[in-house]
């Protein structure tokens, strides 16, 4: 069995831009039907799998989707016109490498950067440029060119990819993890539950979501369609800025994610597994934070819902970090509690 770690730097590396997440949910599918599972892929993508149970049950859901780029328009020299999926901080485009997910296979692309020897204007601090005076340039130099290398309008892309240790290896940094950090600790709960290791005492429901990045639109629809007693988002945390997120650190353990500009989680689903976390000696903190997660979908729905993570240090950069060992004590708390959920 493959650690969540190393189930996390396989599912980065595949592209997956809000909207067209199809690459990563067949990955996930394939390795779920090798498990002997059958999943199920709605309307809008969004991909679960049931085990059986009394009730109505608990859903753990995380996000597939990652922050992307897609094309609006070719211009006649080549370059390629873009606009955001979801939520990417201007600073960060200048000067970085993208790929593109052409009819042909992929592209890389850069988005390029006036050099200083070029600028006009010298002695001024250069202000942020804003995405849409950025253009991605693949190295066409016609339209049809562009065209002919399997780009055209509509054509999705992802920021690139490093995946770097840090912290003699206690750390790693990657873009994407957001949320494939969660993906990868659902897997490795599905494969716990394969081989008998978690025996899930009511109906449980493990789901990946689409669209999260862009208005949590899949958890949306799913939440009108499946109806859990109680919803568990697994997703990343911004850390660390202790005016909003406290004590909250890398390497403290998986977090609780009580409270944030989406929702407020209900009570007794925090005081639940704070409990069961001190039970199993797992290390986990509690947090409040900014952003949102899927929970808020499923809240809005009427279902009773709290998020679970780990934190991470630069979200939505292209170096976004996390440590192992909070990553494992996620996967470990989610073992606990898929084994012991039932009505309490």
């Amino acid at each position: 069995m493959k650690g969540v770690v190393d189930l996390l730097r396989e599912l980065v590396a595949i592209p997956g831009p809000s909207g067209f997440e199809e690459e990563v949910r067949s990955s996930i599918a394939s390795r779920l039907e090798s498990l002997g599972f059958e999943p199920i892929v709605d309307a809008v993508g969004n991909l679960y799998v049931e085990v059986p149970g009394e009730g109505g049950g608990l859903l753990l859901a995380a996000h597939m989707d990652e922050l992307g780029l897609v094309v609006t328009h070719v211009e006649d020299d080549g370059l390629l016109r873009f606009t955001k999926l979801g939520g990417i901080d201007d600073r960060i485009l200048p000067s970085t490498r993208v790929e593109l997910l052409g009819s042909r296979g992929r592209i890389p692309g850069v988005i390029g950067l006036k050099p200083p020897h070029l600028q006009l204007e010298r002695g001024r601090q250069p202000e942020v440029v804003p995405w849409h005076k950025l253009a991605i340039d693949i190295g066409a130099s016609t339209r049809d060119e562009a065209f002919e290398m399997g780009v055209d309008v509509l054509t999705p892309g992802v920021l690139e990819k490093p995946w770097v240790e840090l912290g003699r290896g206690r750390l790693v940094a990657s873009r994407a993890i957001d949320d494939r950090a969660g993906c990868a600790a659902l897997l490795r709960l599905a494969e716990a539950i394969a081989r008998g290791e978690v025996r899930p005492r009511s109906r449980l429901v493990l789901a990946w979501t689409v669209q999260e990045e862009v208005g949590l639109r899949g958890a949306l629809a799913l939440a009108r369609n499946l109806r859990p007693d109680v919803m568990v988002a697994v997703d990343t945390v911004s850390c660390c800025e202790p005016a909003v997120t406290g004590r909250l650190k890398l390497g403290g353990g998986a977090v609780i994610r009580a409270v944030d500009l989406a929702y407020i989680a209900d009570r007794r689903l925090v005081a639940r597994l704070e409990s069961l976390a001190r039970e199993r000696g797992i290390p986990v903190q509690k947090t409040v934070a900014g952003g949102g997660t899927d929970a808020a979908a499923f809240q809005r729905a009427g279902v009773r819902s709290v998020a679970l993570g780990v934190p991470v240090k630069y979200t939505h950069s292209t170096v976004e970090t996390l440590a192992k060992a909070d990553l494992e004590a996620l996967a470990a708390l989610l073992e606990a509690l898929a084994g012991e959920w039932g009505p309490s």
